[in-house]
């Protein structure tokens, strides 16, 4: 993985081999974090900036140390200006990258260079959705949910699916695959709206 988009309000844990961050981009402010005592708070300025700021494309940001942390080494930080996310740019492949969901948050597909997205689920049902194409995915539930999308030339968008039937006891309201699906009007991609708590793996 080279680079990690920095959903607003959403919490990315990040592994290398020998250190790990907890990263959270919300209010205009990103946080970068070993523990409760070692974290930077990066945050964009405007033109007029103190010394110790960073000049950042046309813009800037300063950072806000408290306690210990390096980061640089592992990434740096790309924020155009105050309108964009922030993306994170590796140096190093990281080991794993992870984000934490709560229900009703969405994944949109096609949106960042992953692979795979590996969802674990508050209850432990757990899925996996694997890039197939350049606008196409496979995904499997651990509750026997699987099926596939894609995108067709005259860009609509097609899902097929297939499930296992309930007995005549169980509760035929349970959702199988624990996410609706929607398509984004401003890029044309897929959209999964998570319908519980969830941590997602990306897999570059």
């Amino acid at each position: 993985m080279k680079r990690l988009l920095l959903l607003p309000c959403f919490s990315a844990h990040i592994e290398f081999e020998d250190s790990a961050f907890d990263v959270v981009q919300c209010d205009a402010e990103l946080t970068i974090s070993i523990d409760e005592k070692n974290y930077v708070v990066v945050t964009l300025v405007n033109q007029q900036v103190a010394y110790k700021a960073n000049i950042l494309g046309g813009f800037s940001f300063s950072e806000e140390v408290h306690g210990e942390i390096e980061y640089k080494n592992y990434f740096r930080i790309e924020w155009p200006d105050d309108q964009s996310v922030p993306d994170l740019v590796f140096n190093t492949p990281p080991a794993s990258v992870n984000r934490y969901y709560q229900r009703g948050q969405k994944i949109e597909l096609g949106i960042e260079e992953v692979s795979s997205y590996h969802v674990v689920y508050r209850d432990n049902v757990t899925a996996d959705f694997i890039r197939t194409g350049n606008q196409a995915y496979d995904f499997s539930f651990s509750t026997g949910f699987c099926g596939n999308l894609w995108k067709e030339p005259d860009g609509s968008h097609l899902i097929r699916f297939k499930g296992i039937r309930l007995d005549a006891d169980e509760d035929g309201y349970i959702s199988e695959s624990k996410f609706i699906i929607s398509r984004s009007k401003y890029t044309d991609n897929l959209i999964l709206i998570l319908q519980d708590d969830a941590t997602v793996y990306l897999k570059d």
